[in-house]
């Protein structure tokens, strides 16, 4: 697969798949990554109100359907995950947890909204103090410190990386669940020294801060921070990285779905607004247009067919 882009979307849900739809058809060359089985819509068993679609089919009947949609006028899908995202002089390096790179000269964040709580004890009590869900926004705090990352997919693996910058003693802990790490993960994380614990943590405790962690099996371990890593890399990771303005826990887009940031746009539950298919939709044409507009120097551009 070529390796440079116009636009890289991040994530296959309807923002995702309505923005590649508009950018294929207008001949930008567009790669689209993420897993849409993985998407919310997935799990909808009857989908009855989105404008023109009639016997309320299942969601991932109509995601399988963007898709197929999306090849005939010649988008590429990457059924991988995000886990980086990094500015390089006019474009931006988009790297996923097989190991892969890409150049973009655009980008689109549509990969869904907050990121996922971990239902441990007093977690919530502790957020910001001691429990975080954002190595690029809270790691510096944590030099020289023994910190825990919740989580067992590649998302996890890529926060407990980047806290090695600032501490040597990170250790993952997968709540008893099987990894889900690439095998290029794998092995980044043992020449790093990251350690693997597949104990559950069911309590986190301490005064003003985080100073111990519970397992489940009721021995107590010293800990300073912990990280929540569960599920897909979060938006708010990559609008961390990337200096995107946020609002209420969320990216801030103006009505083209600009995020005041050059070439990066956003759409969908990451931007927060009614979780719905028809607004997440409307948000990613209106990020593709503008960045159809932008690329190919128009002050006007309609797709009506």
């Amino acid at each position: 697969m070529n390796k440079n882009f116009d636009t890289i979307i991040i994530g296959a849900g309807p923002a995702g798949l309505q923005a590649a739809l508009f950018l294929t058809r207008a001949q930008v060359k567009t790669l689209l990554i993420g897993k849409p089985e993985e998407s919310d819509l997935a799990y909808g068993k009857r989908i009855g109100n989105i404008f023109g679609i009639l016997g309320e089919p299942t969601g991932l009947s109509l995601l399988e359907n963007s898709v197929e949609q999306i090849k005939i006028y010649g988008g590429k899908l990457l059924g991988e995950e995000v886990i980086d995202v990094e500015k390089k002089e006019d474009s931006f390096q988009v790297k996923t947890g097989m190991g892969k790179e890409f150049l973009s000269k655009t980008l689109i964040i549509a990969n869904g909204a907050a990121p996922t709580m971990a239902g441990i004890e007093k977690e919530k009590e502790f957020l910001g103090k001691g429990v975080h869900t954002c190595v690029a926004c809270d790691g510096i705090f944590y030099k020289g410190k023994k910190v825990g990352i919740i989580g067992e997919g590649n998302h996890a693996a890529e926060e407990a990386l980047e806290l090695t910058a600032f501490t040597k003693d990170t250790t993952i802990f997968s709540q008893k669940r099987p990894w889900k790490f690439s095998e290029y993960i794998k092995k980044i994380l043992k020449e790093k020294g990251v350690k693997l614990e597949k104990k559950k943590i069911v309590k986190v405790e301490g005064k003003k801060n985080v100073e111990r962690a519970k397992t489940s099996d009721g021995k107590s371990l010293q800990i300073d921070g912990i990280f929540l890593a569960l599920g897909i890399t979060p938006s708010l990771t990559f609008a961390e990285k990337l200096g995107l303005p946020k609002k209420d826990g969320f990216i801030n887009i103006d009505q083209d779905s600009f995020t005041g940031v050059d070439g990066v746009y956003a759409a969908g539950s990451a931007t927060g607004g009614n979780p719905q298919i028809a607004k997440n939709a409307g948000e990613g044409c209106n990020a593709a247009i503008a960045i159809i507009k932008k690329l190919k120097g128009l002050e006007q551009y309609t797709d009506q067919t």
